[in-house]
């Protein structure tokens, strides 16, 4: 069921907003419906991470990883020859 919604913005931004929408062929409304879809997806995604996962998570992120795993099949090369 879809449902009116009012936004107040800024006139420039609302401007931008529907020269997008016309360059995407949809509509303003899909644009912002999809918008809030994306965040609200993200917000119960991060939600549902807890525990020790949760304290993990992103531990890793922006570390490059393979230095480690060069120097560890070194290590196994040299042991096992």
């Amino acid at each position: 069921m879809n449902t009116k919604l009012t936004l107040k913005m800024d006139g420039s931004v609302i401007e931008s907003a529907k020269h997008f929408a016309r360059t995407q062929h949809t509509s303003l409304s899909k644009l912002v419906e999809t918008y809030f879809k994306a965040i609200t997806r993200e917000e119960i995604a991060q939600k549902k991470v807890t525990g020790i996962v949760g304290e993990l998570a992103g531990l890793l992120k922006g570390k490059n990883i393979d230095s480690g795993k060069s120097d560890y099949i070194d290590y196994l090369e040299e042991k096992y020859q």
